[in-house]
């Protein structure tokens, strides 16, 4: 039994690859990719990168549309409908973005109330600090929680106001909004790097970011780094191509389209390494400082280090600071809806008896927003850098090695292959995808395992191990509580639609 007949349908198949590469693209390709690639050899890491998606991403992702597009559910239904008792797997995936959203919607909201500080042009006074005193007001220490931040909740209720809009009728309403805000990164990511390779010292950013270190290829390290950034920039085991080719025909083309989907993720990344180290360049120029000076990761390049290089510049600083934070908020507005649509969609495919698509979005909104609160502290970021490191780091690396460890022992990778290969139009996908499903479980349990081993090693972050209890060990337990939970009442519910 499947939901065809009465499951909304993308308007087309161009705007489900443009949502795809909306969900896939997210703040990573902005403030991860570039540094990754700067720390890790050059174009050896872009080469990498790229062998890892074409190699273990693109039949994963086949591998999940496959899923989707079968049985027409979102993840955790249509895995208990590939096996039974596994949709406690997807609903980690599920309850793991519920949480993640909860602090990278404050992360969109910081680039809301920056894109409007920005036409003032406070922050060119000192960009460095701006960020941590007038965006985020950043207390000493993780002890210390600092007051709330009013602006940053206007912010967050003016993003999720928009989730709404753009989903409040699932995927019918959300094609039109994606043509807008999937194809804006690109254009906006174009003109600031036409003005970055015009500015002096821009050559020497960007000869740092691509030359390559051919002797890199031979670090684990840089591997590990590779197929992470690939494996997570991708949005593979959040359950989104799994819900997002439920909303296809069951026959839709699969290969090409998900070649389209990986090219356009790609793409973005490169296009935010060639804005970000060539505006790195200038800045490192003006000030006489070598790139590794000027350089850095995370949230901090892209709202502190960048806004720093934008007020350097000789004219229109304004203008490319409010160009920057619409790329934010647009790489950032296109992750939420997808990862709202696994949230709710799973939700409302649970008790679509009893409950429209509409209100399910709504709780969950609401619900996702309360718990948005403490990360708009002024100790915020510090409790968000624990969070993420736990959920982010841990869940959805767990939630891909036993996804892919069903589907290789369990259902066999030829039957996989066989459905992604009934729908290919003159493009068969060969037996080495069966190798590659029956390798990746083993990959990802290896990068799982060295991963924990690292943690033993020292405490995260040199936090108090109260702050890692509370805000790492606790979701993670609260994750899993839940998923065993959901999976009893999913389990029951397909054996029922099965009688």
């Amino acid at each position: 039994m499947t939901q065809s007949s009465s499951r909304p349908q993308w308007l087309s198949n161009f705007v489900y690859i443009l949502a795809a590469i909306g969900c896939a693209a997210g703040l990573g390709n902005l403030w991860r990719f570039s540094m990754l690639a700067y720390e890790h050899g050059g174009a050896a890491f872009i080469l990498a990168l790229l062998l890892s998606n074409l190699l273990l991403v693109y039949p994963l992702l086949m591998m999940e549309t496959a899923i989707g597009q079968k049985f027409q559910f979102s993840a955790p239904e249509a895995m208990e409908k590939l096996k039974s008792k596994t949709s406690w797997i997807q609903w980690i995936a599920v309850f793991s973005v519920f949480i993640i959203l909860m602090y990278y919607v404050p992360i969109m909201s910081w680039g809301i109330k920056y894109f409007f500080a920005s036409f003032n042009g406070e922050f060119l006074a000192d960009p460095a600090n701006y960020f941590m005193t007038n965006i985020l007001h950043l207390s000493e220490s993780v002890s210390v929680p600092g007051g709330f931040q009013w602006s940053i909740l206007g912010a967050l209720i003016l993003g999720y106001l928009f989730t709404i809009y753009a989903l409040r009728k699932d995927v019918l309403s959300l094609g039109p909004v994606v043509k807008i805000t999937v194809t804006a990164p690109f254009v906006l990511l174009l003109i600031l790097i036409v003005r970055g390779v015009t500015l002096p010292g821009s050559a020497e950013g960007l000869r740092a970011l691509f030359i390559p270190d051919w002797s890199a290829l031979g670090n684990i390290k840089l591997w590990q780094a590779a197929v992470g950034q690939s494996f997570f920039s991708a949005s593979l085991a959040v359950g989104y191509f799994i819900i997002a080719a439920s909303h296809r025909p069951e026959k839709s083309e699969i290969p090409k389209t998900s070649l389209w989907i990986l090219a356009g993720n790609f793409g973005v990344s490169l296009l935010a390494g060639l804005a970000v180290f060539s505006t790195i360049g200038f800045m490192a120029a003006q000030q006489g400082v070598p790139i590794s000076e000027a350089a850095t990761s995370g949230p901090m390049l892209v709202f502190s280090v960048l806004p720093t290089a934008v007020s350097m510049m000789p004219a229109g600083a304004i203008f490319f600071a409010a160009l920057l934070f619409l790329v934010v908020i647009t790489l950032a507005i296109d992750s939420i809806f997808g990862l709202m649509e696994v949230i709710a969609g799973a939700f409302h495919d649970l008790w679509s008896k009893k409950f429209k698509y509409f209100n399910v979005l709504l709780t969950v909104i609401l619900i996702g927003g309360l718990g948005a609160l403490p990360y708009m502290m002024g100790a915020g970021l510090y409790y968000l850098d624990i969070t993420d490191h736990f959920i982010g780091g841990y869940c959805l690396l767990l939630v891909g090695m036993l996804e892919t460890a069903v589907v290789a022992y369990f259902i066999g990778p030829e039957t996989v292959r066989q459905w992604i290969n009934n729908t290919a139009q003159g493009w068969k996908i060969p037996k080495f995808f069966n190798i590659v499903l029956y390798a990746t479980p083993l990959i990802l349990a290896v990068l799982f395992f060295y991963t924990l081993y690292a943690e033993t090693q020292e405490v995260y972050g040199g936090y108090p191990m109260e702050y890692i209890i509370g805000w790492g060990f606790v979701p993670l337990g609260l994750v899993f509580l839940l998923s065993i939970i959901f999976g009893v009442f999913t389990s029951r519910k397909i054996k029922s639609l099965k009688a």
